[in-house]
């Protein structure tokens, strides 16, 4: 068993380790289960000794590395939940182990397990989520009208730190929207940081344009619409949504197309160049804009 335990002491390490085998988890994606405790979520995994899907990293020097980008990232004031250490099953062919990371502050920016109907990407993995007793009608309504309301300040720093994690080469899952956190008073905050960008991984391939990809992450707060092609995976199902109503779909619209502009207006207050926004913008469609 392989053990490193950089930013948590050792022995709170093993006692939240230990604690794990008798709870049930309190989220589960596609490859790994959250067990939440106060202050630390451990998360479960099957590939430890894989980044970014299909490169190997069978010592996890790899992983080590993203560790200590996320702690440089944590020490500048950008608002990533670092890794504090981990075990790994060295004998496992993929990689089986936990993660310990701090919790993340305030809830998910939208929870996948609750409008995961409503997504075109999750349809055939829906049932991977742990079933939800939410509404997800009230759910993605309350929550967009939430979103719609959250401060330009709080878009501006979710765009920034977008930014800045890039320039890390550091990968962000923007397909899930349960990666993204948000607390009214701290702002947004990103977890299932584990990769980096291919071409630290392999020399041929070329770097990723970061104000681009900025460009384009800093829309994830929004409903895409099926018209998008920038994220179409996220975009929602035009037939699951008519189960809103006309109401509701008015309601949906109206406060998507406020968190539009805000996203839009972050993208200025931070000095993407106004190039890349025109041409990012030619590809984003979200729910409400006209022709949508």
């Amino acid at each position: 068993m392989i053990e490193k335990f950089p930013y948590i002491n050792p022995e709170t390490a093993h006692a939240l380790l230990s604690r794990v085998p008798e709870l049930q988890p309190a989220k589960r994606g596609i490859d790994r289960q959250a067990y939440l405790f106060e202050d630390y979520a451990v998360l479960s995994s099957s590939r430890m000794k894989v980044r970014n899907v299909v490169f190997p990293d069978d010592d996890l020097a790899y992983l080590d590395d993203v560790i200590q980008r996320l702690a440089r990232l944590k020490d500048d004031g950008v608002h990533v939940v670092p890794i504090l250490g981990y075990v790994c099953d060295a004998e496992s062919r993929e990689g089986t182990g936990y993660l310990i990371e701090p919790r993340a502050r305030g809830s998910e920016l939208y929870d996948d397990a609750v409008i995961c109907k409503y997504l075109f990407w999750a349809q055939r993995c829906a049932n991977v989520y742990l079933k939800s007793d939410a509404d997800p009608v009230e759910y993605i309504l309350s929550r967009t009208h939430a979103v719609s309301a959250i401060p330009q300040a709080h878009f501006d720093q979710l765009v920034r730190d977008i930014r800045a994690i890039l320039q890390q080469d550091l990968v962000i899952d923007f397909l899930g929207k349960s990666n993204f956190f948000y607390d009214d008073q701290y702002g947004f905050s990103f977890i299932d940081l584990d990769c980096h960008m291919d071409h630290i991984y392999d020399p041929t391939a070329e770097p990723l344009p970061i104000d681009e990809i900025t460009a384009m992450g800093a829309f994830v707060p929004c409903h895409f619409a099926s018209s998008t092609r920038v994220f179409a995976g996220s975009s929602l199902v035009d037939a699951a949504i008519q189960e809103l109503g006309t109401a509701g779909l008015r309601q949906l619209a109206e406060d998507n197309l406020r968190i539009f502009e805000k996203c839009k207006a972050a993208l200025y207050h931070n000095g993407i160049p106004e190039d890349v926004i025109r041409s990012v913008l030619q590809d984003v469609r979200v729910y409400g804009q006209p022709g949508t």
